[in-house]
């Protein structure tokens, strides 16, 4: 197969969806199909088999980017006249569609409770005016109901607001859920443990929750400090791993929490520093379906996430806690439950490995080029 694959950022050190998109068009070239990536920015690819399409197109205002990328995206697709097009960001040409950050209009509703509830139709009312947020909602519009692509959904709770929004017929929408390098993050990385807590002054006897992002905002990094300097008993550390923010560290000062919540900075070695904490807490506003749940859970660490992730299908109680999105008071529980619950969690194995959904995703897209091969929609 000859595949295009449309992404803003062809860069695996970003974020969760752009790794994906690295992991998935190096398999495709292993597997001998021609991968053209179509992007604005990217790093190098390691993989024969790959090539490189970047679109010039304006960093700010992001409005503008949005359309300039939809339409030079579809102009690209055009030139090359590939024979099956994936789109992991919402542009107006695509054959099948996997909304990596879920649903716009989700994000928008879920991520309100952010603000006090008095502010939160007036803060709604604002975000919808945003001219970025409106290019957008009308991007996502237009791929649901005029491209009309296939859909793949990374987790239940993407396929029922894909249906909750904007009726999609099911039949069009395929749950292949989000996955990880099984052979990469397991617990045997725990003979790390001692020099990963060197590495970032941690003691053997501390108790750590880790906290991965680069999103700090919407993870709800402010929600975590609020909630820290609230929890008694038990000493306990927060790890910090991703991007960095100044915001960050003066608002650790400001609450006379930096030697409690340790910015660590991005780690090349990721792997290697889940197994040296305890529990991971991710109390983000939005999630599709968190892929750093579930390297956690391989890991073998106990999670807190919230229920605005679509990852929350993996913890059952067990393993984990889900508690409302932008409720402090729960959070507060949970991590004071998990102070005084005994060791880690033992790792779980409860979804498929990359080799596995990336399969089914070709598999798919062969199903998908049969279909229009046959003149079927």
């Amino acid at each position: 197969m000859r595949i295009t694959l449309a992404i803003e950022k062809f860069d695996p050190t970003v974020g969760g969806a752009e790794r994906y998109s690295w992991d998935f068009s190096h398999y495709l070239a292993s597997r001998g199909h021609q991968v053209a990536v179509i992007c604005r920015k990217s790093l190098r690819p390691a993989s024969p088999g790959i090539s490189i399409h970047r679109l010039r197109v304006v960093r700010f205002p992001q409005f503008l980017r949005h359309i300039m990328f939809s339409v030079l995206h579809a102009l690209e697709v055009k030139k090359l006249g590939y024979d099956l097009n994936l789109c992991f960001s919402n542009t107006f040409t695509m054959d099948v569609y996997q909304p990596r950050g879920g649903v716009h209009r989700a994000w928008a509703e879920r991520e309100l409770v952010r603000y006090p509830p008095r502010f939160r139709k007036a803060a709604g009312l604002y975000r919808r005016a945003l001219l970025k947020n409106t290019v957008q909602r009308w991007l996502e519009w237009w791929v649901y109901n005029v491209t009309k692509p296939e859909v793949i959904a990374i987790a239940d709770m993407i396929r029922e607001d894909i249906v909750r929004f904007y009726h999609y017929p099911p039949e069009k929408i395929h749950l292949i859920p989000n996955s990880i390098d099984r052979k990469k993050f397991t617990g045997e990385n725990r003979v790390h443990r001692s020099g990963v807590r060197s590495l970032y002054g941690l003691a053997e006897g501390d108790f750590v929750f880790l906290f991965v992002t680069n999103n700090l905002r919407l993870k709800g990094f402010d929600l975590l400090v609020d909630v820290c300097g609230r929890l008694e008993g038990r000493p306990f550390k927060v790890l910090v791993v991703g991007d960095d923010a100044g915001w960050a560290a003066r608002q650790l000062r400001e609450q006379g929490l930096q030697d409690t919540v340790i910015l660590g900075g991005k780690s090349s070695n990721i792997e290697r520093v889940y197994p040296a904490c305890d529990c991971l807490v991710h109390p983000t506003y939005y999630d599709a379906c968190s892929r750093v749940v579930l390297e956690a859970l391989a890991s073998g660490l106990f999670v807190i996430t919230t229920d605005a992730n679509g990852a929350k299908m993996y913890v059952d109680g067990d393993n984990g806690i889900i508690v409302p999105a932008g409720d402090p008071a729960a959070l507060a529980g949970a991590m004071e439950k998990a102070l005084h619950a005994a060791g880690t969690a033992a790792p779980r194995v409860l979804f498929k490995d990359h080799g596995e959904t990336f399969a089914d995703l070709e598999r798919l897209f062969l199903e998908v080029l049969r279909k229009k091969a046959s003149g079927g929609t």
